[in-house]
């Protein structure tokens, strides 16, 4: 048995060992028992959460901000969790799992909105508490999501529903791809774009649905047009969502039947894994920056890396640690043979530029040092899962030693602050500068209204984790120094205006910690800022990270300011920008970016068409 036709075969608890082939499927790499493991631990972590009565996963939700939700403080009871639940519990195979994973769908399918005239049609709310009329706004994705998890509960368990159960799953299918279908989202979001491609895909040949089937064919196409723009993502290097396309992709190749479809699939699948490859610190075990979305700075364990590469990354044993990880059991995840090395094996002291994003270029520089790595963009916001300027430093450990570059307002990401900048090895020559109109905490949910908010203080900082005790900082020659036994690093503001204040760096420290602070709006009580009223809004700086006990550059950085643009020149890196708050676009026009004289190359990650 080949690795994808156990992909396709049930879980069934135990009898994955017990299955004479099974010591040949492990020849691989990957122990076949292990996939048995991931949904038995998935099963058994979801246990706990069940609700009996409301027939779903049970969560408790704090206070924090959330988009789309207005629930706060409260009991929920998620859709896409328990569809997942319900899922997992099918693997299991066992009569009572069946029996509950039923009762699970046969109550969240219920909760579809399935009345074509409504603006909702086809999507679930986050939760059983809040439908989609009553969140803030309603989450269109939940059609791509849960119509997943519904067509691999259908398309691998649709003989164990029963008669009513499969056709109300089947149609609940049909609701989710014709919302997708619907919604047409541009193929730049690229999650997303994925995931609704299988969806109206699997949906079209299940349905037999031949008008869906040919929209989802001409969908791929134009994913592929996408990504031709630029060779790349324009929701580039990010780790969770990376995964989500990945798990798609490879959706289509177990699942779709039509060979153009999944030809094409492959060749976006392809073009996936060298991306990821570009970005990875072998080093360190991590992917650096810049990253378009991340919700954590630690990759951890990932399951499916581990099992896409058979095993030779070596961060995840399931005969030593538990994971409840199922996805990563149902999906035949596959790195191509020949970009496996590139997760394996480090080659220090190199530097990878790739474009992500076309309209304004948007271009990422990362270098892979021997005790370091560090990622910029030339441009990017700091809502809070953007990674605009980030580094990882150290060995392998867990868990991750991180550099991280971040604007925050009253304790949250500040959405309005952008970053511009130019990257050459170590040394990054950046510009932080505000945008109106623009988001407070997320950069369209949560927009700042007439240029008008309140705040109690509002900051940059430049953050070190995981450094070794006994580091030292100093402040000399108009910056400030940090050196340890993993790590040297020199931060230095060029120049900052926030209005009549002049931000400085203030420097805090705990035995493995250092933050780098530099406030725009100093903590000395909440006040009214109007972006009409603030004048100039800007801080210039230059950083340089290397190797520990190694001299850091005094080179000084050259400034020039006037018209509401400040130049900057620091030995062959030049930057221009805006000094002044202005709207995104004008931002970004004032923006060049020069490396050795010359405007930095655009350089795509490939030039192989895929449409």
């Amino acid at each position: 048995m080949n690795r994808r036709e156990f992909a396709l075969t049930p879980l069934v608890a135990g009898a994955a060992c017990s299955r004479p082939d099974s010591r040949a499927a492990e020849a691989g790499g990957w122990p076949t028992r292990w996939n048995t493991s991931l949904i038995e631990h998935a099963v058994k972590a979801r246990n706990l959460r069940f609700d009996e009565d409301k027939q779903m996963i049970r969560v408790i939700l704090g206070p924090e901000y959330r988009y789309h939700t207005k629930l706060r403080e409260c009991q929920a009871h998620p859709t896409r969790d328990s569809l997942e639940y319900a899922l997992f519990l099918l693997e299991d195979g066992a009569p009572a799992s069946v029996e509950r994973a039923r009762k699970i769908l046969a109550r969240v399918i219920a909760l579809q909105v399935t009345d074509p005239a409504s603006q909702w049609y086809g999507i679930w709310g986050w939760y059983l508490q809040e439908p989609p009329e009553k969140m803030a706004p309603a989450d269109w994705n939940w059609a791509d999501f849960n119509g997943s998890l519904l067509l691999l509960a259908e398309l691998r368990h649709g003989g164990r529903l029963g008669g009513e159960l499969r056709a109300g799953v089947r149609e609940a299918i049909r609701h989710a791809a014709h919302s997708v279908r619907r919604r047409n989202v541009s193929m730049a979001y690229t999650n997303i774009a994925v995931k609704g491609t299988f969806v109206t895909l699997a949906a079209a040949e299940l349905l037999g649905d031949e008008e869906l089937g040919a929209y989802a064919r001409e969908r791929i196409v134009r994913l592929g047009r996408q990504i031709d723009e630029t060779g790349s993502f324009a929701e580039y290097n990010s780790p969770t969502y990376a995964r989500v396309t990945l798990t798609n992709l490879t959706r289509i190749r177990m699942f779709v039947k039509d060979q153009e479809a999944r030809r094409r699939a492959a060749a976006i699948e392809r073009r996936t894994w060298l991306h990821l490859a570009s970005h990875w610190d072998v080093a360190r075990m991590q992917f650096t920056g810049p990253m378009s979305r991340c919700y954590g700075n630690d990759a951890g364990a990932p399951v499916w890396l581990e099992k896409a590469l058979d095993r030779k990354l070596g961060l995840c044993d399931l005969d030593q640690r538990s994971s409840d990880d199922g996805e990563a059991a149902i999906h035949d995840y596959r790195c191509p043979a020949d970009l496996a090395p590139r997760f394996l094996t480090p080659v220090a002291g190199t530097e990878h530029r790739e474009v992500f994003i076309a309209a304004p270029p948007t271009q990422g520089t990362s270098y892979f040092g021997k005790a370091f790595s560090l990622g910029s963009a030339n441009r990017s916001d700091f809502w809070v899962q953007r990674r605009p300027l980030l580094g990882y430093f150290g060995d392998t450990g867990r868990p991750a030693r991180v550099v991280q570059l971040r604007v925050i307002k009253d304790g949250y990401d500040f959405s309005s602050a952008l970053f511009f900048s130019v990257q050459q090895g170590p040394r990054v020559l950046g510009l932080i500068n505000f945008r109106n109109p623009g988001g407070d905490k997320h950069i369209s949910l949560d927009p700042i209204k007439d240029g008008t908010f309140v705040c109690g203080r509002l900051f940059a900082e430049l953050d070190f984790e995981g450094l070794p005790d006994g580091f030292t900082v100093m402040e000399q020659d108009g910056g400030v120094e940090m050196q340890s036994g993993l790590l040297a690093a020199r931060l230095r503001v060029v120049e900052a205006r926030f209005g009549a204040h002049q931000p400085v760096v203030k420097i805090s420290k705990t035995t493995q910690s250092l933050t780098l602070t530099m406030d725009f709006k100093p903590p000395e009580g909440a006040r009214v800022v109007r972006w009409s009223e603030t004048g100039q809004a800007y801080l210039a700086f230059t950083l340089e990270l290397a190797e520990p006990g190694a001299t850091l550059s005094r080179e000084v950085c050259r400034a020039t300011t006037g018209g509401g643009v400040i130049r900057l020149r620091w030995g062959d890196l030049e930057l221009a920008g805006g000094t002044g708050v202005a709207t995104a676009a004008a931002q970004n026009s004032l923006f060049e970016g020069r490396l050795k004289q010359e405007p930095v190359r655009m350089i795509r990650l490939s030039d192989e068409r895929l449409a």
